[in-house]
C-alpha cells in the first residue's frame, strides 16, 4: 500500500498558506492532548472551524481513503483538523484483521470502531450502504446502522424498475428512528435524474432525504447547486458528497473545492442564509494514491469561504457603532492590576479566582449586542461568564500564541433589556490546562489578561440567558415515588439489591454492612440536555459518606467492572459540596469550586439542581450555584480517554466503605433543546 511522503506534504501544505504561528500552535495542542496513532501522520490542516460555527459538519467520504484501512482514514481525517467521517460497506477496519465493515459484523469490532473514533475525536454519522433494491436483508441494515448512530447513504433501484417501493423503507425506518438519503450516481444509477429523488422523499417522513452528490450531477450535465436548492425547497436537503469538477459534462475531473464550476461560494452562502445544516461529506476521485493535496486546499477553502459568509453577516447585522470598553476604564477585584505603557494598551492582570471580577458600567440602548474580548492566554480551557442586565453568556477561551499575544474572540450576543446605565461583568468559571509535575493535564493555569471588551449593535438573535433561569423550570417526575418503573440496576439484579423505595424516596445502602464496591441504580432512558432537580440527605456514622447523582453516563465496559459508571458525577461528599466529578474517567474535579454552601447539614434533606446544555454544566446546592463547567473535549480527544459524551444515563450512587445510607427523593427532570 502506497504512503506519503509526509514531510514533502507538510511543505505543500505550508505552500498552501498556513502560517507558521499555526502550525506551531496547533504542534503545541497536539504535544498536549493527542496521543499516537495521530503524530504519525502530523497536523496537515486547521479543519473547518467556521463552517461549524454555520452549523455544517464538513468531513470525509472514506472511499477517498479506500487504500487505507477504515482506522488510517479516521487518522488521516483528524490530522486535517476534521470531525467528520463516513463510512463505506466494505471497508477494511484495520491492518490487524481482513475484517470489513457490513451489517452482521461481529459486535466486538463494532465497539473497537466506537472506541476508535472517540479516542480520535472524530465522529461518524453516516455510511454508504450498496442495496440491490430487492428489500433483502434490510431491515438488518437498519439495526446495523441504528445501533452505530449511522445515517443510510443508498441508491437502490426504485419500485418502477422492480425494487420495493419507498414506503417499504420508511416502515422499517420508523421502526427503529434511522435516517436514509437517497444519493445520486451516472446515468445508469437509480437516481441520476433528481426528479426522481424529489419523487421519491417529498411527500414521505423526515426520516427519508435526499443527498446530492456534485460530481456526479456535473458530469452528468446537470447544474447540482440549483438541484440542492430545489432540495431546500422540499425540505430534504441532509446529505452531501462534496466535490468539485473541472468542468459540466461526462470529462469533468475532480479538482479541489472552489477551483472548479460547482459554484461553492454559492452554495454555501444558500446553506447559511437558509440555515440548512447538512453533513457535507468531500469525495475525491482522480488521484486515489494522493488524494491529501486536494483535501488539505478544499478544507482550507471551505474555511476561508465560511469565515468570509460569517463576517459579512456581522457586518451586515451591525446596527451602530461598536462600543469599546477598555481595559484602563475597568473596575477589578484588589489583587488585579494594570499593566501597559499607557491607557489603549493596558491589559488586567492576575485574574486566578472565581472570587475575583473585572466588570466596566456604560451606557446602553436596548437592543442586541455581539460581545468581543480581547486576551491573551496560551493554554486551552479556560472559561468566563459575562453578565449584564439580568443576562448571561458563557464562553470558553481559545488558547493564544503566548502571554504576549493577544487574541480577539466572540463571546456571544448578549440582549440588553432596560438599558440606561449598564454594568457588564466578567467572572472566570475554570482555568486553563496544563502539564503538571507528573505529566498529567491539570486545569490549574490562570485565567487569560484581559485587553478590551467590544459591544457592536447588531440584528443577529441573542444567545444570551436570563441570569434567573432556574425561575423556568418545567420538570416531570422521574421517579414515581412508589416503584422503580424508568429504571434499572446498573449491573442487574447484584445493583438493585442494593437498593430501595421507603417513605417516597430511592434509599441507597445500609446501615448494617459495609459495601465493598459502588453501587448505581440509573435510568432506562438516556438524556443528553436536561435540568435535574432532586433531593437527597445522608444517613452514616461519620463523615467518609459519598454518594452522588450521575449523569451523561454510561456503565463500565472493563471486564470485572461492570457495576461502575463512568461520566459526571454531582458528588455528594463531606469535604467539596456541589462539586462535579468525573467518575472512572479522568478521575478528578472539572471547574473551580464557585460558591460556598453555608447552609447544608448532611442529615438533612439538600436539594441538587443540574443543569446540562451543550458542553455547559451547571451545579447548585441548596440554592447556591457551585459549578459552571464548559466541557473542552467534546471534539478534541482528551488524551487516554477520547472526546467526552455529552449523552447518557443518570444515576444514582450509594459508594463503597462504611455502612451507611444516601436517600433520594423529589426527583423532576426537564428536557431541553
Amino acid at each position: 500500500m502506497k504512503r506519503f511522503n509526509w514531510l514533502l506534504l507538510g511543505v505543500f501544505a505550508c505552500l498552501l498558506g498556513f502560517s507558521g504561528k499555526t502550525y506551531a500552535q496547533a504542534a503545541e495542542n497536539l504535544n498536549k492532548v493527542v496521543q499516537p496513532p495521530y503524530n504519525c501522520y502530523g497536523r496537515l490542516a486547521d479543519g473547518c472551524p467556521n463552517a461549524e460555527k454555520l452549523g455544517l459538519k464538513v468531513g470525509v467520504q472514506f472511499y477517498t481513503l479506500h487504500k487505507y484501512t477504515f482506522f488510517e482514514g479516521i487518522d488521516l481525517t483528524r490530522a486535517l483538523g476534521l470531525h467528520y467521517i463516513e463510512a463505506t460497506i466494505g471497508a477494511r477496519i484495520s491492518n490487524e484483521s481482513d475484517q470489513a465493515i457490513y451489517a452482521g459484523m461481529p459486535r466486538e469490532w463494532m465497539e473497537r470502531i466506537k472506541r476508535k473514533l472517540a479516542e480520535s475525536g472524530v465522529k461518524c454519522q453516516s455510511i454508504y450502504y450498496w442495496m440491490d433494491g430487492s428489500g433483502n436483508g434490510f431491515e438488518e441494515v437498519v439495526k446495523f446502522c441504528k445501533e452505530m448512530g449511522w445515517m443510510i447513504v443508498t441508491d437502490p433501484r426504485r419500485a418502477d424498475k422492480g425494487g420495493k417501493p419507498v414506503s417499504f423503507y420508511e416502515e422499517i425506518l420508523k421502526k427503529y428512528g434511522v435516517r436514509m438519503v437517497f444519493t445520486n450516481h451516472p446515468k445508469a444509477a437509480s437516481y441520476w435524474n433528481p426528479d426522481f429523488t424529489v419523487e421519491d422523499t417529498e411527500s414521505y417522513s423526515e426520516l427519508i432525504g435526499a443527498s446530492v452528490d456534485f460530481g456526479h450531477y456535473m458530469r452528468g450535465g446537470f447544474d447540482a447547486c440549483d438541484i440542492a436548492r430545489r432540495y431546500m425547497d422540499i425540505g430534504k436537503m441532509y446529505h452531501f458528497h462534496l466535490r468539485d469538477v473541472s468542468e459540466i459534462g461526462p470529462h469533468g475531473l475532480d479538482v479541489p473545492l472552489g477551483a472548479g464550476q460547482g459554484r461553492m461560494s454559492e452554495l454555501f452562502q444558500l446553506l447559511a442564509d437558509r440555515e440548512v445544516k447538512p453533513l457535507m461529506m468531500m469525495e475525491y476521485e482522480h488521484d486515489f494514491d494522493n488524494p491529501m493535496p486536494y483535501l488539505i486546499e478544499s478544507v482550507n477553502y471551505i474555511n476561508r469561504l465560511c469565515g468570509k459568509i460569517i463576517e459579512e453577516q456581522r457586518q451586515k447585522a451591525q446596527m451602530g457603532t461598536p462600543i469599546r470598553l477598555n481595559a484602563s476604564a475597568a473596575q477589578f477585584s484588589a489583587d488585579m492590576h494594570l499593566e501597559g505603557k499607557n491607557k489603549e494598551e493596558a491589559t488586567v492582570h492576575g485574574w486566578n479566582s472565581p472570587d475575583q471580577r473585572i466588570s466596566w458600567n456604560t451606557q446602553l440602548k436596548p437592543g442586541n449586542y455581539q460581545v468581543f474580548i480581547r486576551y491573551a492566554q496560551p493554554y486551552a480551557s479556560s472559561a468566563m461568564t459575562l453578565e449584564a442586565d439580568g443576562q448571561e453568556l458563557a464562553a470558553i477561551f481559545e488558547p493564544s500564541f503566548t502571554w504576549y499575544d493577544y487574541h480577539t474572540s466572540e463571546v456571544g450576543i448578549l440582549k440588553i433589556v432596560r438599558g440606561g446605565e449598564v454594568t457588564i461583568t466578567l467572572r472566570g468559571i475554570q482555568n486553563g490546562i496544563k502539564r503538571d509535575k507528573e505529566g498529567k493535564l491539570k486545569a490549574d493555569e490562570a485565567l487569560p489578561d484581559v485587553h478590551y471588551i467590544e459591544l457592536v449593535p447588531t440584528s443577529l438573535a441573542a444567545t444570551s440567558q436570563q441570569t434567573n433561569i432556574l425561575s423556568q423550570f418545567k420538570g416531570v417526575p422521574l421517579f414515581d415515588g412508589k416503584s422503580f418503573a424508568g429504571w434499572e440496576g446498573n449491573d442487574g439484579e447484584s445493583s438493585m439489591k442494593h437498593f430501595r423505595i421507603e417513605k417516597r424516596a430511592i434509599v441507597g445502602g445500609c446501615m448494617t454492612e459495609d459495601l465493598n464496591h459502588n453501587q448505581f441504580v440509573r435510568t432506562v432512558k438516556q438524556y443528553k440536555n436536561f435540568e435535574l432537580r432532586l433531593k437527597y440527605k445522608v444517613k452514616a456514622m461519620d463523615e467518609s459518606y459519598n454518594g452522588g447523582i450521575q449523569f451523561r453516563s454510561i456503565p463500565s465496559t472493563i471486564s470485572g467492572r461492570s457495576f461502575e459508571m463512568v461520566g459526571y458525577q454531582a458528588d455528594i461528599i463531606s469535604w467539596k459540596k456541589g462539586a462535579l466529578y468525573d467518575e472512572q474517567r479522568r478521575w478528578d474535579f472539572l471547574g473551580m469550586q464557585l460558591g460556598r454552601v453555608e447552609n447544608y447539614k448532611a442529615d438533612a434533606w439538600n436539594e441538587y439542581i443540574i443543569r446540562c446544555e451543550g458542553p455547559r454544566v451547571r451545579i447548585w446546592l441548596n440554592g447556591v450555584k457551585t459549578t459552571d463547567y464548559i466541557e473542552p473535549y467534546t471534539d478534541s480527544p482528551f488524551e487516554g480517554i477520547g472526546t467526552i459524551a455529552q449523552e447518557g444515563y443518570i444515576a444514582l450512587q450509594i459508594h463503597e466503605g462504611k455502612a451507611s445510607e444516601v436517600w433520594y427523593k423529589d426527583i423532576l427532570i426537564e428536557e431541553l433543546k
